[in-house]
């Protein structure tokens, strides 16, 4: 069911674009269901209702549009169709490879096409494990971002998982190129980070936001056709968009990031420069010590590869 309306505020780096790109890519929704949305003048601009998806945004439009709340999907739907990685998986835990561009969960008004619609087909005893549209989830990766991911088999599971995440005792290491040259070699980004004031969608460093902080160590600095940085980052807490964010915020943001900056310096289509590479967690039912390492996807090497 609706419930009232989101509105965004379109930056510098969406001037130009088609209005219903830069729609999907804040909404979460398909191309297709922004399109369904304009023709039934439910997306407005500035106040007047969008005709066509192909007109051009410009910096500093005001986006409303219809909010869905997650209460929309009832039901997940299995679909086998989904495609993810299954890395490990026994009666208490599964671990999954994500692939850039695939929606975690439903929500928001998305019910289908999702990791979770996939795991329903495939493992149909997390039904029966915590949120009925979340079935088991540990934790979460943003669509565009790729790797590793927990999904608990068991409400003991769940619970022990959930428990060790609140302790900060799942580790996790992430790949990222970002822009520009990192001046130190390591160090840590410490800020609170909370909803953006100026748009919903986003989070940002504010004052009174939640603990959260970030180590980065430099691995590659590459100069050609501009400078790059390629990092390893380790969530020391894990806040939504939380690498991006804080990335950002020193000035080197995610390349392919479109929400916070990354695109102006490099457009990876439909995705991050971002890659869950390492998790370690202690098995929930054995308590022995799990390590995971997903391997770099090859659209990220060939890309780290086009720079000298």
């Amino acid at each position: 069911m609706v419930e009232d309306k989101v509105h965004y505020q379109l930056s510098p780096h969406h001037d130009g674009e088609r209005v219903d790109r830069v729609i999907a890519f804040f909404s979460g929704h398909s191309r297709s269901k922004v399109s369904e949305l304009i023709s039934r003048r439910l997306i407005l601009r500035n106040g007047i209702p969008i005709k066509k998806g192909s007109e051009i945004a410009h910096t500093n439009d005001m986006i409303s549009m219809p909010k869905f709340s997650d209460e929309v999907v009832e039901k997940v739907v299995s679909d086998p169709t989904i495609d993810f990685g299954v890395v490990f998986e026994d009666d208490s835990v599964i671990v999954i490879n994500k692939p850039s561009g695939l929606i975690v969960h439903p929500g928001s008004g998305i019910a289908n096409g999702t990791l979770v619609n996939g795991l329903a087909a495939q493992f149909p005893d997390l039904r029966n494990i915590g949120d009925p549209i979340r079935l088991g989830l540990v934790h979460r990766l943003d669509k565009g971002t790729s790797g590793l991911l927990i999904v608990a088999r068991t409400s003991e599971a769940l619970g022990n998982l959930k428990l060790q995440m609140q302790k900060r005792q799942i580790h996790r290491q992430y790949f990222a190129i970002v822009a520009g040259h990192v001046e130190s070699d390591k160090g840590v980004v410490d800020a609170p980070l909370g909803r953006d004031p100026k748009n919903p969608l986003k989070r940002a460093v504010i004052q009174n936001g939640k603990y959260a902080r970030t180590f980065y160590e430099i691995d590659q600095k590459l100069e050609s056709p501009f400078k790059i940085s390629v990092l390893s980052c380790r969530l020391e807490t894990g806040r939504t968009h939380q690498i991006r964010v804080h990335l950002a915020a020193i000035g080197h943001s995610v390349l392919g990031d479109e929400l916070y900056g990354g695109r102006t310096a490099f457009n990876i289509e439909n995705r991050l420069a971002l890659h869950a590479q390492m998790l370690t967690f202690a098995h929930p039912k054995t308590n022995n010590q799990m390590n995971f390492k997903s391997p770099i996807p090859d659209e990220l090497i060939t890309m780290k590869d086009t720079f000298a």
